[in-house]
């Protein structure tokens, strides 16, 4: 079990990948060759449909099933079941409660905006109508806000969480289910309440946290031990920490060594499913096998190095998830209209590339720059939006 330093830098790293993943997010909701190309499909704009498409795709798809895997993760770790009241009310907080409210809000503003001409191009919707059924609408099924899905995804995994743990706490049992899970998944045996694939990942990861928790976490400990050892330290304690509050040199080469194995051997796996993922008429597992083996693989890789000190405008996470979309899509159509006398030219191409990958940098500016503001003159207002998290460590 962490400690100390060890336990600082396992949130941190998880801190980390939380904001890798929001990146790749973005970019999932970035494509914009199609605004860009005026109906062109050929030369520069192929080119440029097969970059967005293999990071939007390729990388970016892999953001919400690793979101699952640590989402899972913390839930169940150092789980027994007088913590799960305890768990579920934070649950409440945290992702409940941010659902509901980001869905009213998306509602209301698209509502609102559907109403102007100027920018009902922009939304893409006709006027919408006020009503309790499209409030119920909006609510239960995440009608004006899709980006959701994966929040109500993850309040069905939370709901039967208790179901999860009874099954995995056995470790034949917990096998025996996530055996099942992967049948289920290649032959389609789908659910909506949750998806049989998002109960995949969430299982998973619960089965390690139960029961592989050294494994996932042996850097951490490793490293505190190693730094005990060097120093002649029999006690544990934390190590000492530079300016930027990383803990210096502590971490032993044969960890980094490893970290770096199984990492390289993660990416190994990742490639190969990847490229059964994208061979004609692939089972829908690999792309699974391959959405689980690269949040993994970045978790191996981030053990064995020293990450630099998590800033506040990383910690948005579901202000910028909830966000994102909007400063996308605003971005990108906006963008179009101003250079649609560009349309389909090398230039309009370049500008849609430079456009795309700039979008994750804006979007956390933006975010930033009005999570700043709420934090200081609307704390309340901050506290439900973000579902109760911090900016500051």
């Amino acid at each position: 079990m962490v400690t100390g330093s060890g336990e600082r830098r396992f949130h941190d790293q998880i801190s980390w990948l939380m904001f890798l993943f929001s990146i790749f997010v973005i970019w999932v909701h970035s494509y914009n060759v199609d605004l860009f190309s005026g109906g062109a499909q050929d030369g520069i704009w192929s080119l440029a449909d097969r970059i967005e498409n293999f990071v939007s795709v390729g990388l970016g798809q892999i953001a919400v099933p690793g979101f699952f895997l640590l989402s899972s993760y913390l839930f169940f770790r150092n789980f027994s079941w007088d913590k799960l009241v305890g768990k579920w009310k934070s649950r409440v907080f945290s992702v409940l409660i941010p659902y509901v409210v980001w869905n009213l809000i998306y509602y209301l503003g698209y509502m609102a905006a559907s109403r102007f001409l100027a920018i009902r191009s922009v939304v893409g919707r006709d006027i919408i109508p006020f009503s309790v059924q499209e409030i119920w609408r909006a609510v239960s099924q995440y009608a004006y806000a899709p980006i959701f899905w994966y929040l109500y995804q993850l309040i069905f995994l939370i709901i039967v969480s208790p179901m999860i743990y009874a099954l995995v706490k056995n470790r034949a049992v917990g096998l025996f289910w996530i055996v099942g899970l992967v049948f289920a998944v290649h032959l389609h045996l789908d659910m909506r309440h949750p998806n049989t694939d998002a109960l995949l990942y969430y299982s998973v990861a619960a089965y390690f946290a139960v029961h592989r928790r050294g494994l996932v976490e042996r850097s951490m400990e490793e490293e505190a031990a190693g730094w005990n050892a060097d120093h002649g330290t029999k006690e544990k304690k934390a190590a000492p920490e530079d300016k930027d509050g990383n803990t210096a040199g502590v971490i032993p080469a044969h960890v980094r060594r490893r970290c770096f194995a199984e990492g390289l051997a993660g990416v190994m796996i990742s490639v190969f499913c990847y490229r059964r993922m994208m061979a004609p008429e692939a089972a829908v597992l690999w792309t699974c096998f391959y959405r689980m083996a690269v949040p993994m693989t970045c978790w191996a890789f981030a053990c064995g190095v020293r990450l630099p000190k998590i800033r506040p405008w990383m910690r948005q996470s579901m202000f910028l998830y909830a966000i994102h979309f909007i400063v996308v899509r605003f971005v990108n159509k906006g963008t179009a209209v101003v250079t649609r006398s560009l349309a389909g030219t090398t230039t309009a191409a370049g500008i849609s590339l430079v456009v795309y990958f700039l979008l994750p940098a804006i979007a956390v500016i933006a975010s930033y720059i009005l999570a700043k503001f709420l934090v200081r003159f609307l704390p309340g207002v901050w506290r439900v939006l973000s579902g109760g998290r911090k900016l500051e460590g």
